[in-house]
Formats: structure tokens, C-alpha cells, sequence
């Protein structure tokens, strides 16, 4: 599951995610499967954090949340 979405978005937005090291594998939050990967900005000023709002926004494949300070929570939608 993880691979199938990292290369969904890699394939439709350009973005090379990488998985965050710390928190690896899948978690689960109130009853939805997501994992995590590492942006190189902090969310809060990441061009590639807006990339993926807007194509989860759109396509609704996906939903995110930021989960640290560079860190994102990807919920892929099964």
C-alpha cells in the first residue's frame, strides 16, 4: 500500500517522497491506515506540502496531515 501511493503521487504530482525514518511501516488513527514521510521544508513553508494538499484536494486518492515539523501523514484511500 505504501509503495502503490508513493508512486501514485510520484506518477501525477512529480514528488519523490521519502519515508520518515523514525515512524516507519503502517499506523493507524482513529480507524484510518496512513504512514509517514519526510519533507525538506517545514510543512508550514513547503512548496511540496501545498502540492500535496492541492492533488488530495482534487483527487481525493488521499488525505493528509502534517505529524511534526517536517513530517506528513499520508491516509491513502482504499
Amino acid at each position: 500500500m505504501i509503495q502503490k501511493t508513493l508512486k501514485l503521487i510520484k506518477e501525477q504530482i512529480g514528488l519523490d517522497l521519502k519515508l520518515c525514518p523514525d515512524f516507519t511501516g503502517i499506523k493507524q488513527r482513529k480507524g484510518q491506515k496512513y504512514f509517514n514521510v519526510v519533507l525538506k521544508e517545514r510543512t508550514s513553508e513547503s512548496k511540496d506540502f501545498d502540492k500535496l494538499k492541492k492533488f488530495a484536494n482534487k483527487y481525493n486518492a488521499i488525505n493528509i496531515e502534517p505529524n511534526g515539523l517536517t513530517r506528513v501523514a499520508i491516509f491513502p484511500k482504499q
